[in-house]
């Protein structure tokens, strides 16, 4: 049997449209809608380097990829992101070293004191086989996590109303607020003084009352809290060089082709790039700015640092090394840092 159209015009529109509906599907589904969420403000360095790797997925992607950012905690905790994105509710997260380490142990040791001198130093311990990315498979495996990389977060430097120092000695009885995991104590009693836990909210008004002789965070944070007000003295200890990785959801990293993946990771390599610089440049206009606010600045090089590195890393090996994580971890890092 034979069948003709007698209707070629007819026809023709009918074989069109649906060539048109089949290409538009076809566009449609190469459109992949990301989600990162993060806790910066959005002009922070943290918040401008995140937004600039959003930017560059959308643009090396050509489109394929539409990134939607949530800033300032929208989303919610830092936990909460965390667990979000394990889950694949969230497609990129900034997820602390110290929630990674709950469950990787050997990872507190990207907060050990006096361990890292620059990003570089990271970098290098992130990309070693039997170190970082050892561990970045276990966070694979575990945390349904990938880590792309991380960037520089600030040096950590302590603030007192009446007590400058320049070597250990001179910290001893100086109640320090610390971060209240074991890590931040050990550095704290490690330079001398008395580690105070504390909430964060709570240091201004535990400074201001004496609760507390003093405190030690980056840069940007004094500024932002306004510690310059109840604080005289800035030493710049840098005791803990801290960074921040950046990480994508396992779910939403297998959905990708290896197209779009060489997209993240590029993206990735110059975002946090980006993010450290910016760092580096806020942290010395902040600098000036304390000493417009009164603050004496005791620089690094008039501190006895060889004595605050002696002490921190002997207290961190005997609390850490052959308990939290294997033994001779800390030389390892040490080893690879210095390549």
């Amino acid at each position: 049997m034979n069948f003709h159209f007698s209707n070629r015009p007819a026809s023709s529109l009918i074989l069109i449209g649906v060539l048109l509906f089949i290409v538009s599907g076809a566009f449609g589904a190469t459109v992949k809608n990301m989600r990162l969420a993060h806790l910066y403000q959005p002009d922070s360095p943290s918040g401008m380097g995140l937004q600039f790797f959003a930017d560059k997925v959308e643009e090396y992607s050509e489109g394929r990829i539409q990134m939607k950012v949530f800033t300032a905690g929208q989303l919610g905790s830092a936990r909460n992101l965390y667990i979000s994105t394990k889950t694949g509710a969230i497609d990129f997260c900034v997820p602390a070293f110290a929630l990674l380490a709950d469950t990787v142990p050997e990872m507190t040791i990207m907060n050990s004191g006096y361990l890292f001198e620059d990003i570089e130093d990271v970098e290098r311990v992130l990309r070693d086989p039997e170190l970082g990315q050892k561990w970045n498979d276990e966070i694979i495996k575990k945390c349904h996590l990938r880590l792309l990389g991380a960037f520089y977060y600030g040096k950590r430097i302590v603030t007192t109303k009446d007590n400058p120092f320049i070597n250990p000695d001179g910290v001893k009885g100086l109640k320090i607020r610390a971060v209240p995991n074991p890590m931040s104590l050990a550095v704290i009693t490690g330079l001398g003084g008395n580690p105070t836990p504390m909430a964060y909210k709570e240091v201004f008004i535990g400074l201001s009352q004496g609760v507390i002789d003093g405190q030690e965070n980056p840069y940007p944070a004094i500024w932002s809290m306004k510690f310059y007000e109840v604080q005289k003295y800035a030493i710049e200890t840098f005791h803990q060089f801290n960074t921040l990785p950046l990480a994508i959801s396992e779910q939403s990293w297998q959905e990708l082709d290896e197209i779009d993946r060489r997209v993240v990771q590029k993206a990735a390599v110059e975002a946090l790039a980006y993010a450290s610089d910016l760092t580096r440049q806020f942290e010395a206009e902040i600098a000036e700015k304390l000493k417009a606010e009164g603050m004496t600045i005791i620089p690094y090089d008039e501190i006895a640092i060889e004595e605050f590195e002696k002490s921190v890393r002997d207290t961190i090996r005997n609390r850490f090394d052959g308990k939290v994580w294997p033994a001779g971890l800390m030389d390892a890092v040490l080893a690879v840092g210095d390549d």
